[in-house]
């Protein structure tokens, strides 16, 4: 049994609902811009060996230690670009967590 999803009205929908001042189009860009940058940060990891130490760590470790290399190599390669306050709002859209635990990750409060 196929559902049929409009994403479009979703969309429309989910802006309305939280008043977000974007368009469908931007906000699927801004999606994609993420799929860009999870993409570019995987191939990060794979470049630099990382991913094997990842994968030999228990699944809540290696998923906090993943999140924290992320949010660090985000600040890297953002930091000449936009200001903290711009990435730390960035980052908890990026990473789906809250502000908080992205100041912990990029304070290295966060424990892997």
């Amino acid at each position: 049994m196929v559902r049929n999803i409009n994403v479009i009205e979703n969309a429309e929908k989910y802006l309305k609902e939280f008043d977000i001042d974007k368009s469908v189009e931007e906000l699927f860009s801004e999606f994609q811009m993420k799929v860009n940058y999870h993409s570019e940060f995987e191939e990060y990891l794979k470049l630099n060996g990382i991913n094997q130490r990842l994968e030999l760590m228990q699944r809540n470790q290696r998923l906090l230690a993943k999140r924290k290399l992320f949010t660090e190599w985000y600040l890297m390669l953002n930091q000449n670009k936009h200001s903290i306050k711009e990435i730390l709002i960035d980052l908890p859209e990026l990473t789906f967590a809250s502000k908080r635990t992205a100041q912990k990750d990029l304070s290295s409060e966060a424990t892997v």
